[in-house]
């Protein structure tokens, strides 16, 4: 049996669904693209302009492109020392490949980089105080108009019915403002963020988020017995690396599966759970272990007397699956 990879973001309560139903969901989903075309997309990298490399990669994205509508929106690409100069260059609708590629082909980098009034000028088009919503951002700086996009993630995130912002940090120093700016707006809003440093990484990061994007969910459980929640250590979740992947409390024999549960629940920290009863792996009492929100996680099948959860409270992404049938 194939088994879902499933990520674990802090947001509304959502779970896993067949790929069948996912598939259903997908052609509803509505993206918006939003490219910087600031003044600095015009420096190198191995020769080559940010700027003609990010159109090489939004061509890659686009043939393989599954999510649903698509927009696309840019910044800085008509004057200088505007921050304004926010454009919907396509409508959201069903994508036209040849039309977005013109579009992204002809941008000629000039301004500033307003991304909190970009990115919340591409919510307000996908109308996600109403709908789900979904934005994917590539930057290659901070903000530089005067705003936080912390701040503006907070009040995306409230306000919407389910708003997310999956962030490409193009070309960004470790340890930058603007690396601390762009991960806090994909982290606060349940998104992703990938940090791209040359022509392949951004390629890659496109396909990432754009697979993403395609992903569907519905009402998680926070009781099911006979499976653990099990760490998939390559997809790794949380940019900011604050809360552990996994911790184990070695209960004495006779304490339950409702008091691993109890634990969780109490624990900010901690997004999902499962209990491991007396004997399983030759260990002679039983053990809880508690996963945070830096990995996403699978269900792995084991038997009777194993219980896992999920926290309320928590998203869980059908992101993949994997394994032999």
């Amino acid at each position: 049996m194939r088994q879902p990879v499933i990520h674990l973001v802090s947001g509304l309560l959502l779970g896993l669904i067949p790929m069948a139903q996912a598939a259903a969901n997908e052609a509803n989903a509505q993206s918006i693209l939003v490219l910087d075309a600031s003044g600095s997309m015009w420096g190198q990298i191995d020769g080559r302009s940010k700027i003609e490399i990010a159109r090489e990669a939004v061509d890659g994205m686009l043939d393989g492109w599954q999510g649903g509508d698509l927009g696309l929106m840019a910044y800085g690409h008509r004057r200088k020392g505007d921050c304004q100069d926010i454009e919907m260059l396509v409508p959201v609708g069903a994508v036209d490949a040849a039309h977005l590629r013109r579009q992204v082909g002809a941008l000629q980098p000039k301004g500033m980089t307003p991304i909190s009034a970009a990115v919340r000028a591409a919510a307000e088009q996908l109308r996600f105080t109403e709908q789900k919503a979904t934005v994917i951002l590539v930057s290659d700086g901070e903000e530089t108009c005067d705003a936080d996009p912390c701040a503006v993630a907070d009040e995306l995130e409230q306000l919407g019915v389910d708003f997310t912002a999956h962030v490409i940090g193009f070309d960004i120093q470790q340890g930058s403002v603007a690396q601390s700016q762009l991960e806090c707006l994909a982290s606060r809003t349940g998104g992703r963020y990938i940090a791209a440093s040359d022509a392949r990484a951004l390629n890659e990061a496109l396909d990432a988020i754009s697979e993403t994007a395609t992903v569907s969910a519905v009402e998680g459980e926070a009781w099911i017995e006979g499976v653990a929640l099990e760490a998939e250590n390559g997809i790794y979740m949380d940019p900011n690396g604050q809360s552990p992947a996994v911790s184990v409390v070695e209960f004495h024999v006779g304490q339950t599966a409702e008091e691993c549960q109890a634990l969780c629940n109490a624990d900010p920290g901690c997004a999902g759970w499962h209990y491991e009863p007396t004997g399983s792996y030759f260990v002679e009492y039983p053990r809880c272990f508690m996963q945070g929100f830096t990995f996403a996680v699978r269900l792995r099948e084991e038997g009777e007397g194993w219980v896992a959860g999920i926290k309320p409270g928590v998203k869980l992404i059908q992101a993949e699956s994997t394994g032999e049938p």
